[in-house]
C-alpha cells in the first residue's frame, strides 16, 4: 500500500492538539504523511502545527481561513500525496497500531473503505491495545448490507474516524459544507461508491467529547441541518432502492435514534412544545423499532422512555448516560 495520509482540521484546540499529533507521530506504521490544516484558528493552534512540522518532516501545515469542519476535510484530501486517507478531529487521538490496523485488513480484503469503531473516552489516558491485530475479528460487507448497519448505527458508523478510505471517493464525494452533520450527509455516498467494506471489530478511535462541542451544545438553527441530511439519505435510498422496505425501515431507525441528538439540545433549551411534536411523530415507528432484531434492548428502552414523558427520558439520560 505505501504511504497513508492523516487529515486533521484544527481550530482552536491549543489545550487539546498534543494529544492527537503525538498519538500520530508514535504510530507503529511509519509510512504517514500528516497533513494539519489550521482552520483559521484564534488561539496558539496554528503555532503549535508550525513547531510540530519543525520536528517531523511527516507533518505538513496548512493555514487556512476559517472555513468549517467540512472545508478543511476537503483542503486536506485535496493536499494529500497518498492514495490512501484517514480522518482524525483535533480533540481526539488513536490507539498507536490504527493505521498498521486499517492498512492490514486492506491488504486482506482488498477494499476501498475499511471502517473501525469509535469509543468515547473521558480523558486522554487510555492504554493502547497490545493484543495480536490478527486475532481481532473482522469481516467484509456488500454494499448493501453495509448501507444497512450504517443506518441501523451497528458495526458501521458514520463518523469518518477510524476509517480508511481510498482518495478518489473523498474526490467524488466531498463532505458538503457550511452545515453540521457533515458526516450523516455524506456517508451514504463514500459507502455506495463501494463493491464492499472491512469492517474491524475493535475501538481504535478514542472521542473525547469536550465541553462546547456540537454534541453538548444547546439548540439552534443549526441542528435542522440534521433534518437536510436526513433528507439527502432519503433521496439516495429512493433513487438506489426504491422498493426495498427493509433498507427505508434502517433509514427511518436511524432517523428516530440520531433525532434524539437535537431533541437532547432542545432539552437543554427547554423547548418542550417542540419536543411534544416529534414525540407525536415518533409514535407512528413504533411497528419499525419495537419488533426489529437489528435494536439493542437498550435503544429500545429510550425510545419508550422518550415516548412516555420527553422529562423522563432527559432525567435516566443525564443519569446513566
Amino acid at each position: 500500500m505505501g504511504k497513508v495520509s492523516i487529515v486533521v482540521p484544527v481550530y482552536n484546540v491549543e489545550d487539546y492538539l498534543k494529544y492527537c499529533v503525538d498519538s500520530l507521530i508514535n504510530q507503529s506504521y511509519k509510512d504517514i504523511e500528516i497533513i494539519l490544516v489550521d482552520d483559521g484558528s484564534t488561539d496558539d493552534s496554528g503555532r503549535i502545527c508550525d513547531k510540530y512540522a519543525q520536528e517531523d518532516d511527516r507533518i505538513r501545515v496548512l493555514h487556512i481561513e476559517n472555513g468549517g469542519l467540512s472545508n478543511a476535510r476537503n483542503t486536506g484530501v485535496k493536499f494529500a500525496s497518498a492514495e490512501w486517507i484517514i480522518f482524525i478531529d483535533s480533540d481526539d487521538y488513536y490507539d498507536r497500531r490504527t493505521v498498521e490496523y486499517l492498512v492490514q485488513l486492506q491488504k486482506k480484503y482488498a477494499v476501498d473503505l475499511v471502517a473501525t469503531s469509535v469509543i468515547e473516552v473521558r480523558d486522554f489516558q487510555s492504554e493502547d491495545f497490545s493484543g495480536s491485530l490478527t486475532n481481532i475479528d473482522s469481516l467484509k460487507l456488500d454494499r448493501y448490507t453495509a448501507l444497512k448497519e450504517m443506518f441501523y448505527g451497528n458495526i458501521v458508523g458514520t463518523h469518518p474516524g477510524g476509517k480508511l478510505y481510498k482518495k478518489e471517493i473523498l474526490l467524488k464525494f466531498p463532505f458538503p459544507e457550511d452545515m453540521i452533520y457533515e458526516d450523516l450527509a455524506v456517508s451514504f455516498e463514500h459507502i455506495g461508491a463501494c463493491n464492499e467494506i472491512a469492517v474491524g471489530c475493535i475501538n481504535l478511535y478514542k472521542y473525547y467529547r469536550r465541553p462546547g462541542s456540537i454534541v453538548n451544545s444547546s439548540y439552534s438553527d443549526k441542528f435542522l441541518d440534521f433534518y437536510k441530511a436526513i433528507e439527502m439519505n432519503r433521496e439516495f435510498v429512493q433513487r438506489d432502492y426504491p422498493n426495498d422496505k427493509e433498507m427505508k425501515k434502517a433509514l427511518t431507525v436511524r432517523y428516530v435514534f440520531k433525532g434524539l441528538h437535537v431533541v437532547h439540545a432542545m432539552l437543554s433549551s427547554g423547548m418542550y412544545e417542540e419536543i411534544n411534536k416529534i414525540r407525536k411523530e415518533y409514535t407512528r415507528y413504533f411497528n419499525d423499532i419495537i419488533p426489529n432484531p437489528n435494536i439493542t434492548g437498550k435503544n429500545k428502552v429510550k425510545y419508550l422512555l422518550f415516548l412516555c414523558s420527553s422529562k423522563l427520558y432527559n432525567a435516566v439520560r443525564r443519569k446513566v448516560g
